[in-house]
């Protein structure tokens, strides 16, 4: 049980809807420059970039809703089959009601990242390639500065890892005995076991925010550098000056994003560690 396992069995259904989100990701990529056209346009009393903004919209509403239809079946039918597997595993290694009711419940995140985090991490990065290849035409310096921003947030996250998976296997240790401890522990100790998942939930949660109150005070300095050289470098269009400062914006929002979603990894790497039987 892990997640190439579960792409294993689904990989067909799996792969079509990751080219919606691709697709989808594509079409939001061209908003901030479509904006900038229309921008241009209106000041000139030219309609057309409005009317290429309204059809890029109206195709992103179509895609997103026709992918969320078709995630939440396959989804579904994905988590019943996990769930009945772990199920099976766990009694084949006589675990006990309480370790397989959380197993099953990690299953659970396995599931949800594969429908939630992992089209969201599709899309951001088609955003930051995309955005980085557009910044680059745009405005070479903020492109540069764009790269060194990302590299710093790389090396925050990379040296904070082995941390957050020690972090995740304690709590999911503490997890695993929630059904033994409530049928079989007296009231205090029931208290001391919770406080105890409070406690791993409050370390994960104090890393995650320093890292992320890291990298965004990383990304307000690209912002502001990219706004004083769009200006300083001599570029006029207002539409220009938006699309460029909206692709910096839409970049930023990813580069935070990302390592979040990267952390989720982490703890579902150790999940699937944990289910797979010994």
């Amino acid at each position: 049980m892990s997640l190439r396992g579960l792409f294993a069995q689904f990989r067909w259904r799996i792969l079509g809807t990751w080219m919606l989100v691709g697709f989808e990701a594509a079409l939001m990529l061209l908003f901030p420059l479509v904006i900038g056209v229309a921008i241009d346009g209106l000041l000139q009393q030219v309609y057309f970039g409005l009317y290429l903004l309204g059809l890029l919209g109206g195709l992103s509403v179509i895609t997103g809703a026709a992918r969320r239809l078709y995630d939440t079946r396959l989804y579904a039918v994905m988590y019943a089959k996990a769930a009945e597997q772990i199920v099976v595993q766990q009694r084949n290694c006589k675990s006990n009601v309480s370790v397989t009711t959380a197993r099953t419940n990690m299953a659970k995140e396995l599931v949800e990242f594969m429908e939630n985090s992992f089209p969201a991490t599709i899309d951001c990065l088609i955003g930051l390639a995309g955005t980085l290849v557009v910044v680059w035409l745009l405005q070479i310096h903020v492109f540069v500065a764009c790269l060194i921003a990302t590299c710093f947030i790389i090396f925050i996250y990379a040296w904070t890892s082995p941390r957050t998976l020690a972090l995740n296997e304690g709590a999911n240790d503490e997890s695993e005995r929630s059904v033994q401890v409530i049928a079989d522990q007296a009231i205090p100790a029931v208290r001391l076991h919770f406080r105890r998942i409070m406690q791993w939930n409050v370390r994960l949660s104090d890393l995650e925010t320093a890292n992320f109150s890291i990298s965004w005070l990383t990304m307000i300095a690209l912002l502001l550098f990219s706004v004083v050289v769009t200006i300083q470098n001599g570029v006029t269009s207002q539409g220009q000056v938006l699309s460029i400062l909206m692709y910096v914006f839409g970049y930023i929002e990813s580069v935070v994003a990302l390592p979040l979603f990267y952390q989720q990894f982490l703890r579902l790497q150790e999940i699937a560690n944990r289910l797979q039987p010994k």
